[in-house]
């Protein structure tokens, strides 16, 4: 399994994200200040690390981590969002813990396969953001937290898929749910409004996996093309705010678009 995460900065400087490749723990953490406090890139930044260094599973783990617990002690007035996803003991299951807004989306290997659309359509919205109806956020990791506000969503997915498994993991500058909006015409038919980069990011990615690609060096060439992509958003403006990504992809993906290629 294959997996990396990324961040830009666009404008407030307050996403941070990163990734380990350890065999028997694998996590990408993804992590966005709330904007409203001027440090809050501080603790996500912090909050990635302390996940990534000390091997933590649980966000509640993290919750009582002592050096947490002295930086509420000065007062740091600085907030969060949260998405993580863990692969341990090299396991075809991925346990996915989540607090606040941001997306993610899962896709079957064969999604670049498009006999019925010009565009990739086939994957799933597989997070429900934690906010209120005026789009605030109810649950969060800050100093105003209370027990309410840290009860993280929590999914657990075994990536069998015949055409292999993708994951996504995104921080609302990329997308959120609250944008796909489902209008309907004056024929009656329902349509989803699509944001323009999740069409360009499944399209970059659709040419990475349709390339030749040795999966022995597939782990190194993933986290360059994430960063890649990233600056392409920022480039052509489709960013309004600072952005993390995170992409997860099984073996079986590079196998079906090898077989697709040879067809």
């Amino acid at each position: 399994m294959y997996i990396s995460a990324a961040h830009i900065d666009v404008k407030k400087h307050q996403d941070y994200a990163d990734f380990s490749v350890e065999l028997n723990h694998k996590v990408i953490v993804i992590c966005d200040g709330i904007g409203e406090f001027e440090r809050s890139r501080e603790i996500a930044e912090f909050t990635v690390n302390q996940f990534i260094e000390k091997n933590y599973s649980s966000l509640n783990e993290f919750i009582y981590d002592s050096e947490l617990q002295e930086i509420k002690n000065t007062g740091l007035e600085a907030g969060t969002t949260f998405i993580k996803a863990l692969i341990s003991n090299n396991s075809d299951k991925v346990k996915i813990e989540y607090l606040g807004d941001g997306g993610i989306i899962h896709l079957p290997g064969d999604f670049y396969n498009l006999p019925n659309s010009d565009y990739p359509y086939k994957y799933n919205e597989i997070m429900l953001p934690h906010n209120s109806p005026n789009g605030e956020l109810n649950r969060h990791l800050s100093h105003r937290s209370s027990e309410k506000n840290l009860k993280s969503g929590e999914l657990e997915l075994k990536l069998n898929h015949p055409a292999g498994d993708i994951l996504l993991l995104f921080s609302d500058g990329i997308s959120s749910l609250e944008e796909r909006v489902i209008l309907r015409d004056d024929y009656g038919r329902y349509w989803r409004n699509e944001p323009e980069t999740i069409q360009f990011i499944l399209n970059e990615l659709g040419q990475l996996l349709n390339s030749p690609t040795n999966m022995e060096e597939f782990q190194e060439i993933l986290p360059k093309f994430n960063t890649s992509l990233l600056k392409k958003l920022k480039q052509n403006d489709m960013l309004e705010d600072d952005a993390s990504l995170g992409i997860i992809i099984t073996e079986e993906v590079l196998e079906n678009f090898k077989s697709f290629r040879n067809d």
